[in-house]
């Protein structure tokens, strides 16, 4: 899902050239430089100055000219507009009133929603450098020129980066078998199709297939993991996260939990394996999750969260292996 968060900015206040006040008749203490003032003055906002401590914020120099008042500040109106004041990242206009901001800390105009395009990844508005190499994959996705050169696009890469998340989730005692798993790259409607609505994340989906014989006894089983070709690596192994501890719930715990206990677990994972990794774009998944309002794949995530740091990751797996298990029981 696309987003951007809308906030306001201050307005900046253009005014015309100081003049200075009359000769002053009471004292009054220069807001710059804390002393008394007995001699032409300035007076701005309620603020008095000496004429040599009127300064620009910037370029720390005398005005005596068109300025600007931001956040308490005066400049000169040219210092303001070209150093100080917010611009969109998209046309380098001076924003004023609300804006876009995105998790990296570009600002945008609103009116670029609409008209520009976004990363599929990062989010970023794909402008300028952004734009030189982007990519667009099936189905219409795009991806930055950042983040194009970490798409994933065959399965060998894919398996490469399987094997990693293996071993760091094995590294928490979560141990998987990538070599009982068939691994499939599909695109977006591909992967909507085999979920069937199933499940709310459209980068991935694992699928069993338990083959019992009498007395309910197993006689084989397939796993099918499916992940959404041309993530970015770092997304591709997050995802790969998530769907390995579906795996290891269907070997190990129960198919009958909550589904926010479920889809939380296996964002947790995720997040262990995100945490270890590091790196500003594992940092940005992370932030999603976090603020995700989702009840099941966020709020789950997180009560899982906060029993797996208060309690420990093995009291977290032993709970899985529950019937009817209750996060707030413990």
């Amino acid at each position: 899902m696309k987003f951007a968060v809308i906030i306001f900015a201050l307005l900046a206040a253009s005014v015309l050239p100081p003049a200075p006040a009359a000769r002053a008749q009471t004292e009054r203490v220069c807001a710059a430089c804390g002393q008394p003032i007995h001699e032409a003055y300035f007076e701005t906002g309620g603020s008095f100055y000496h004429s040599r401590c009127f300064t620009c914020g910037y370029c720390k120099k005398p005005i005596d000219g068109p300025y600007t008042v931001f956040r308490k500040q005066n400049y000169h109106t040219p210092c303001f507009e070209e150093h100080v004041a917010l611009k969109c990242a998209v046309c380098g206009g001076i924003i004023q009133g609300q804006y876009l901001l995105d998790y990296w800390g570009n600002a945008y105009h609103t009116r670029h929603k609409d008209d520009v395009l976004q990363c599929d990844f990062c989010q970023r508005f794909i402008v300028g450098a952004l734009a030189d190499s982007m990519t667009r994959l099936p189905g219409g996705r795009a991806l930055c020129s950042t983040c194009a050169p970490n798409s994933v696009t065959s399965i060998r890469k894919a398996r490469s980066i399987i094997s990693d998340v293996v071993e760091t989730l094995g590294s928490f005692g979560i141990d998987v078998d990538p070599r009982k798993i068939e691994l499939r790259l599909v695109g977006e409607q591909e992967l909507a199709r085999i979920a069937e609505s199933r499940s709310q994340d459209t980068k991935g989906f694992t699928d069993y297939l338990v083959n019992k014989g009498p007395f309910g006894k197993v006689r084989a089983e397939t796993v099918k993991v499916y992940l959404l070709y041309g993530m970015p690596r770092m997304q591709m192994a997050s995802t790969a996260a998530h769907e390995l501890m579906h795996v290891w719930q269907f070997r190990n715990g129960r198919l009958d939990q909550d589904p926010a206990l479920s889809e939380g677990s296996c964002n947790f994972a995720a997040y262990l394996v995100l945490r270890k990794t590091r790196g500003a774009e594992a940092e940005f998944i992370i932030d999603g999750m976090l603020k995700d309002p989702d009840r099941i794949y966020g709020e789950g995530f997180r009560r899982v969260k906060a029993y797996a740091e208060k309690e420990g990751i093995p009291a977290w797996l032993r709970l899985l292996k529950e019937k009817n298990p209750d996060l707030t029981r413990h």
